[in-house]
């Protein structure tokens, strides 16, 4: 019996059958890397209507989830792996956002267990999702006093690991090391993104763009810098990440930088609501005439929407809001563990970065971006030299006081 019908929905099948989600995203499907998209989208929406819609053969497409299905079954517990059960230790832990998870975890669990097969070397490791199960990781950070309580390597993503707290106790103490010599893309050089005291070892970048759809715009003028949507013609115009009383602290942080807390509080006026990507997508690809012209959103999901005439990515002068994605591994560890290490550093990992729409740093792999679009990062010095956690709290409080008291009614 076939264990794929026609008229599954694609919720149906990547609930039942997590593993078939690298299917969709391999074969044009990138949205469904995301789960919001899966619950809002792939509820309603059948396997065969979906195909139908990108041309693609009906029963092609089955074979190829039902054999990732069966390589599921060579390759038990995909999402969280004990490879060396007489060891308590956690070697690796990697947290990343669904849409660069997706496509690696299969790839990295494949050269671990090469590792421990070919290399006979025992790995405890664990694949999560950096905005799922981060959070639960995050509340451990501040209370870790030593070390030997820290996985051996950890790639992340996103502000945390940069906090006060952890940076004194491990990271300034040279308990992580960069890996050296590595052949660097001119896009990182230029932004300062490698970390000059070699402790945060950066592969790549999550990015954050500006698209713009004309039509809603109508006649303000278009952006052409961070700063413009800081103008009173802005107000109520632009969308961020945002969920309750939380906004995207990559946002915040850059505009708090540049334009100090004066910055963050014309934000919050020009800000009407917050959205999670995929929502933003929704809206910005839907008929109502009262969705905000301008988003803030991830590359990944700009890149997602079909063309269109009317909706367009600004290039702002500055460049384009960039965090890293980062490896922190041990020093003391390096050696035994170099081909790991070269490994998450060399190609194969970059390729599937650029092809997720985060810009890799190895040099030999294309940066999917025009040649003149900059990235735009904090830089080094301000993360070490301030209080992270103590910025992103009290200048999301900042935010939210303005945007509050403007009286947000929502996109929706």
């Amino acid at each position: 019996m076939e264990l794929i019908q026609p008229t599954m929905t694609i919720a149906e099948i990547i609930t039942t059958y997590p593993e078939t989600r690298e299917v969709f995203i391999n074969n044009g499907f990138s949205i469904f890397a995301d789960d919001t998209v899966i619950k809002q989208l792939g509820v309603v929406l059948k396997l065969k209507t979906a195909l139908k819609s990108k041309g693609i053969n009906l029963g092609s497409f089955i074979v190829l989830l039902e054999e990732k299905i069966a390589e599921k079954e060579r390759y038990k517990n995909l999402e969280t792996t004990v490879l060396d059960n007489s060891s308590e230790h956690l070697n690796m832990l990697s947290l990343l956002p669904c849409p660069l998870k997706v496509p690696m975890q299969s790839e990295l669990k494949l050269f671990l267990d090469y590792l421990r097969e070919e290399k006979n070397l025992p790995l405890n490791y664990c694949i999560e999702s950096f905005f799922n199960e981060h959070l639960d990781y995050e509340d451990y950070l501040e209370h870790f006093e030593g070390p030997d309580e820290i996985p051996d390597i950890i790639m992340t993503v996103g502000y945390s690991f940069f906090y006060k707290n952890f940076m004194e106790r491990f990271v300034t103490k040279g308990v992580f090391a960069d890996v050296i010599n590595r052949p660097v893309n001119s896009h990182f050089a230029e932004a300062g993104m490698i970390d000059p005291d070699g402790h945060f070892t950066v592969i790549g970048a999550n990015v954050l763009v500006m698209v713009v759809d004309k039509n809603r715009l109508g006649s303000i003028p278009m952006p052409q810098t961070w700063g413009d949507l800081l103008r009173p013609e802005y107000e109520k115009k632009v969308v961020m990440r945002g969920h309750g009383d939380i906004f995207c602290d990559v946002v915040q942080l850059n505009y708090y930088k540049d334009f100090g807390v004066v910055g963050v509080e014309q934000l919050g006026r020009s800000v009407k609501c917050g959205l999670h990507p995929a929502q933003m997508v929704k809206e910005l690809t839907s008929n109502r005439k009262d969705v905000p012209p301008i988003h803030i959103m991830p590359y990944f999901f700009y890149k997602t929407m079909k063309e269109s005439e009317h909706i367009t990515i600004v290039w702002p002068e500055e460049g384009i809001l960039a965090y890293p994605v980062s490896v922190l591994i041990k020093a003391d560890k390096m050696q035994e563990l170099h081909e790991l290490a070269d490994y998450l550093t060399g190609s194969q990992i970059a390729r599937i970065c650029a092809d997720a729409y985060f810009p890799a740093v190895h040099a030999e792999v294309k940066v999917n971006l025009p040649e003149h679009v900059r990235l735009k990062w904090l830089g080094w010095d301000f993360i070490k030299n301030n209080d992270i956690e103590y910025l992103v709290n009290t200048m999301n409080d900042t935010f939210m006081s303005v945007y509050r008291a403007g009286g947000k009614e929502g996109c929706s």
